[in-house]
């Protein structure tokens, strides 16, 4: 069993991917990038990948985003991808050669060649096709309308154990949703999100900012967040990695790095967690 990470390729995600790759992702772990933005992250990231011989798929035809709309990005791919990074593509009903296909209804799923590689809806209706090689792709992060709201259920389930996923591979969107937002909104609260296992099961734990009355002082509230983690990682010793631990520098020293670095922290943990999962 494999994960493919459906990430939008805004500025800190591909960071953090450019970071995970250098320090040796899990081979089990095969990220899957839609380009939304025309930053120097994305050849960046594509180079990373390459030079550490880790797959990766870019999607050739984004569906969000301002990417897929420029005829000539500033910063473009070259093609062919330098291996082992590979061409995805969403169906379009052509003919391209795609060595993976994202398909987002059943009548799409119904119509691919035997043995192509493919990402099709987690949705039972789709499973009954019983298409080959399949990946069903989940969109089941929780979200809140308001960040403070996260700390009415701090630790959600987020994964059944592997025994439960059928196909040849699991994915999903990562710290998001199948939903893209360009700008996103303010919130007074800051949170934390970081996956954890336990049972056999992959968890999500929510650290929520107190003093959310206001959209003021960012930094203390970030500093909010961290004042449970060091506790709970001496209860949850197995979710302890290299991000975490720059997590608990900034608290030491009292130091808010900005709320993109916080999400690049974020997503290193969550593939680090995964990559463990999968052994």
């Amino acid at each position: 069993m494999k994960y493919y990470p459906l990430i939008r390729g805004r500025q800190y995600d591909l960071l953090a991917l450019s970071a995970a790759a250098a320090a040796g992702m899990s081979p089990s772990i095969v990220p899957i990038i839609e380009p939304v933005k025309d930053i120097a992250a994305l050849p960046r990231v594509v180079a990373a990948f390459a030079k550490a011989k880790h797959p990766l798929f870019i999607i050739q035809n984004p569906q969000v985003g301002q990417y897929g709309l420029l005829a000539h990005p500033r910063y473009s791919l070259p093609d062919p991808l330098p291996a082992p990074v590979q061409w995805a593509r969403y169906f379009d009903g052509t003919d391209a050669p795609s060595q993976l296909v994202v398909t987002q209804t059943k009548a799409q799923g119904a119509l691919l060649e035997t043995g192509q590689l493919a990402l099709l809806p987690d949705e039972a209706r789709v499973r009954a096709l019983g298409h080959k090689p399949a990946i069903y792709l989940a969109d089941h992060y929780p979200t809140r309308s308001y960040t403070e709201e996260y700390s009415t259920l701090q630790d959600e389930l987020y994964q059944y154990p592997l025994a439960f996923m059928p196909g040849a591979g699991v994915a999903d969107y990562p710290l998001a949703t199948a939903h893209y937002d360009e700008h996103g909104y303010p919130q007074r609260a800051i949170a934390l999100h970081l996956l954890h296992v336990r049972r056999g099961c992959l968890y999500v734990q929510h650290f929520v900012s107190v003093n959310n009355d206001d959209f003021s002082n960012p930094g203390a509230k970030f500093l909010e967040t961290l004042g449970p983690l060091a506790a709970w990682l001496r209860v949850n010793p197995d979710a302890r990695t290299a991000a975490t631990d720059e997590l608990l520098q900034f608290g030491e020293t009292h130091h808010f790095p900005g709320l993109g670095t916080v999400r690049k922290l974020e997503l290193l943990h969550w593939l680090t967690i995964y990559g463990r999962w999968l052994k």
